[in-house]
């Protein structure tokens, strides 16, 4: 699921930011070594550095598979959704270039903020609905994460993308019914208990 949302992500900025720019998902670490280069080849890099699970609205139970005339073919176990932080920044000649770079995916977000069906990849094809980004929010601090890569504090945006973990086994749902076969038996009634006459009495032994 990583994957496909890098993926995905990489496909929708592909799309807003002008030509030539590069998309990465690399430790800032590794670009910090990269001399400075020109604008046709500045660097716009998404680290995934949070993974938090999305508690919101979480059903409860198994859910039911249907195909396309609305019957039950299986069930699954309940989508679970995370929410994906990235620390973008940008690597190009100079800091005017690479803010320019960040503000091109300011102004992206505004546009659509959402990764739509078209942008989607891998697994995620299979979704009906957009994956939200948020721009500026993470659910998770970052801390002294620019401590712990041993860099310098640089300009950088968080980006946050919530997807699903989609199951990968469907449990197939039981056969249809197709017959249903009923046996009738018949019981004899028991025959009625003679009725004790008031003048009987039971017999009493004593010793």
């Amino acid at each position: 699921m990583l994957a496909d949302v890098d993926s995905s992500i990489r496909a929708w900025l592909t799309e807003e930011l002008s030509p030539g720019t590069e998309i990465g998902f690399e430790p800032p670490g590794l670009l910090a070594d990269i001399p400075r280069r020109p604008r046709r080849a500045g660097i716009v890099n998404l680290f995934l550095y949070a993974v938090n699970e999305n508690l919101d609205g979480l059903p409860v139970g198994r859910l039911r598979a249907r195909d396309a005339e609305g019957r039950v073919t299986g069930s699954h176990v309940t989508h679970r959704s995370y929410h994906l932080s990235y620390l973008v920044t940008a690597w190009a000649a100079d800091v005017a270039e690479e803010h320019e770079l960040l503000g091109a995916l300011i102004g992206a977000h505004t546009e659509h903020d959402a990764l739509s069906a078209d942008h989607l990849r891998g697994s995620l094809r299979v979704l009906e609905t957009a994956l939200p980004v948020r721009l500026g929010w993470a659910p998770a601090s970052r801390g002294d994460l620019w401590t712990a890569l041993g860099l310098t504090m640089r300009t950088a945006l968080d980006l946050t993308v919530t997807a699903p973990a989609l199951p990968s086994r469907l449990e197939p749902a039981a056969p249809p019914v197709r017959a249903v076969e009923l046996e009738a038996h018949h019981e004899v009634p028991p025959p009625p208990e003679t009725p004790r006459r008031r003048w009987e009495r039971t017999a009493i032994h004593e010793r």
